[in-house]
């Protein structure tokens, strides 16, 4: 409805988990990596748990996409406590078995698949999500098949992921035994004010559409109304866009955001807060104080003009130049944000999703950094010399995750290209050798450190 009109390529705020659209914010940063430092470090249990709505999928779903060729991952989701037994469900999970199964034959089952997973030197992981609804007995069923780790080498790993009872269930005294092999646990919390706004404009640049289209103002209501919870900022997000496009108004104010929310509430099932402040400030006059209000950061340096979504504040160069600039000072995700801008001259689109992908490396967002070199190689017009170049990133990028076979078929690429480019016939034939000899590209403890670096550098920049 309103996508032409914003210059949007979909829409912003969908409520549907989408990996793609995933904020990295301070708290899913430091989950995520809390989570992934358990997944490296062979926790046998983590536990992630948050309010409905915070982004506890989207961080599995990241996880599933960032690990899923390294380790066989089966994911669970509304399993109940009534059900008489929960390993058929696991078996569903990881494509196994969709048949009845006698409870001997199936654990048989089970127990032959992680002995033949961990030959191949592949862990399983069970993702288990709404956790909270299993109960008791169906927790002590997963703490049963987790004695399945035997020797050195541990076979599977589960994570559950649930609403604050899980933490209230796994807190009882007959929960003892499950708690104490809990390595790994975080409560995700709502998104802070700052969060809130910078989730917003994410989402709109995302999307295709320009970071100033929410004012400050706006943002700040949606913060309110939606107390940090991402779902219920999707939802009132969603309804201001529509109201703005009925308006035909280049921006989104806090007068269109509460005449939004306003009639969402009206049917009394919507859990916004504030709601007592929503009549003065849909019916009060618009205010271009804030209209104009520059945003911060990098937003106050593309801040719209009058003519906002009929063109960006810079051309192509200048952005790229920007970019490049804000890259040398370490500003990376502003970086990132003017790179977008640049890449919207199609002259400028290997480039700047090259540049792209070299700050989420920087930023150690590897699957996004693979993303951005995938997205700049799409320009069917760019020259040999620099489609070398973005291939050899993304091969390296590759190999860095673990995506051995992937990373040979990029180098293989390049070899074809120019068989003298850098080290690449050396990577390529190093690679084939580890593949032969079933050697993973990195080494358990070297990302398990660098995991916890990442985790630790997270909670010190919260704290400050």
């Amino acid at each position: 409805m309103y996508e032409a009109f914003y210059h949007l390529k979909t829409k912003p705020f969908a409520l549907l988990p989408d990996n793609s659209f995933l904020y990295s914010g301070s708290e899913h940063q430091a989950a995520y990596s809390l989570l992934e430092y358990g997944v490296l470090s062979q926790a046998p249990f983590m536990v992630l748990t948050g309010e409905p709505g915070v982004g506890k999928t989207s961080l599995l779903q990241k996880l599933i996409a960032e690990h899923g060729n390294k380790h066989k991952i089966g994911l669970i989701t509304h399993a109940r406590y009534d059900i008489e037994h929960l390993l058929p469900w696991i078996l569903l999970s990881l494509g196994l078995s969709t048949k009845r199964l006698d409870p001997i034959e199936a654990y048989h089952m089970f127990s032959e698949f992680l002995a033949q997973a961990s030959k191949n030197l592949r862990r399983v992981i069970l993702v288990i999500d709404e956790a909270q609804n299993l109960g008791a007995e169906r927790l002590e069923e997963l703490r049963l098949l987790s004695n399945m780790n035997d020797g050195k080498i541990l076979k599977l790993q589960i994570i559950l992921s649930g609403q604050p009872d899980l933490y209230t269930l796994l807190q009882r005294i007959d929960m003892t035994q499950f708690a104490q092999r809990i390595v790994v646990d975080y409560h995700l919390k709502p998104l802070t004010e700052t969060d809130t706004a910078r989730y917003i404009r994410h989402r709109i640049r995302v999307a295709g559409g320009h970071p100033a289209l929410f004012t400050n103002k706006a943002c700040l209501l949606t913060h309110h109304l939606s107390q940090g919870n991402p779902r219920l900022i999707n939802q009132v997000s969603d309804r201001a866009l529509i109201y703005g496009y009925a308006e035909q108004a280049k921006v989104v104010t806090s007068k269109l955001v509460a005449q939004a929310a306003l009639d969402r509430t009206k049917g009394g099932i919507l859990p916004l807060a504030a709601k007592d402040e929503l009549v003065a400030l849909a019916t009060a006059a618009e205010d271009m104080i804030e209209i104009n209000d520059p945003l911060p950061s990098l937003e106050a340096e593309i801040n719209a003009d009058e003519s906002f979504g009929s063109r960006p504040p810079y051309s192509a160069e200048e952005a790229y130049s920007q970019g490049m600039t804000l890259k040398n000072q370490g500003r990376l995700k502003e970086a990132v944000d003017m790179f977008h801008l640049a890449a919207q001259g199609e002259s400028m689109w290997l480039k700047s999703h090259a540049q792209i992908g070299l700050c989420y490396r920087r930023m150690r967002e590897h699957q996004a950094a693979i993303q951005a070199f995938r997205t700049a190689l799409n320009d069917r017009a760019a020259s040999p010399n620099d489609i070398i170049d973005v291939l050899y990133f993304l091969g390296q990028s590759l190999e860095f995750t673990g995506q051995i076979e992937e990373a040979l078929e990029v180098y293989g690429r390049v070899n074809q290209l120019n068989p003298e480019f850098r080290n690449v016939a050396d990577r390529v034939k190093e690679l084939r050798q580890n593949v032969e000899q079933r050697e993973p590209s990195m080494s358990d403890n070297s990302r398990v450190s660098e995991a916890i670096k990442k985790f630790w550098r997270i909670l010190i920049s919260g704290q400050k």
